[in-house]
């Protein structure tokens, strides 16, 4: 009688793509009495594995997508933590609030706290600080939209009219 060496019977059999014990002996030339009468439990071990491996697979695969829309999530804060800077360096630039005679610009102030407000509403929508959990992806993009439409001069929006806001 052939002497098989079991535990490496089993761990193929377990990596294995066999659906069936006959098939596995088949393949590796064990007689199928013998491997049928050591091998009993293999099938119900193979199903327990390949339900913990799935099990596995969907967890890593969850943790891959959470992964994902953290970084996407941190990349619209970013954007809205630039749309900030910008609004700050333009408060801050003498040339950009203040009309040639020394005055303060209403209009342009007026503009720089509507483009501050959407970034407000923004980096809330980015930091899931609003009301709403839904999918904020489409919003974001809106808002992003509306900055960008707000940062332009009145001719150029009449232009862009159809494409902003």
């Amino acid at each position: 009688m052939r002497c098989y060496d079991w535990d490496e019977l089993k761990r193929e059999f377990m990596i294995g793509n066999y659906k069936t014990l006959k098939e596995f002996a088949q393949e590796k030339g064990v007689n199928y009495g013998v491997l049928r009468n050591k091998a009993r439990d293999w099938l119900k071990e193979k199903q327990q594995v390949n339900k913990e491996k799935n099990q596995l697979i969907f967890e890593k695969t969850l943790q891959r997508q959470i992964e994902k829309a953290t970084d996407y999530n941190t990349w619209h804060v970013e954007i809205w933590d630039e749309f900030l800077r910008l609004v700050w360096a333009a408060l801050h630039d003498e040339k950009t609030i203040k009309t040639k005679d020394g005055k303060y610009n209403v209009y342009v102030l007026e503009r720089l706290a509507n483009v501050m407000e959407k970034v407000q509403k923004g980096q809330r929508l980015a930091l899931g600080l609003d009301e709403n959990k839904e999918d904020h992806s489409e919003q974001l993009l809106n808002r992003i939209r509306e900055i960008v439409c707000a940062l332009w001069d009145d001719d150029q929006d009449d232009a862009m009219n159809v494409e902003c806001c």
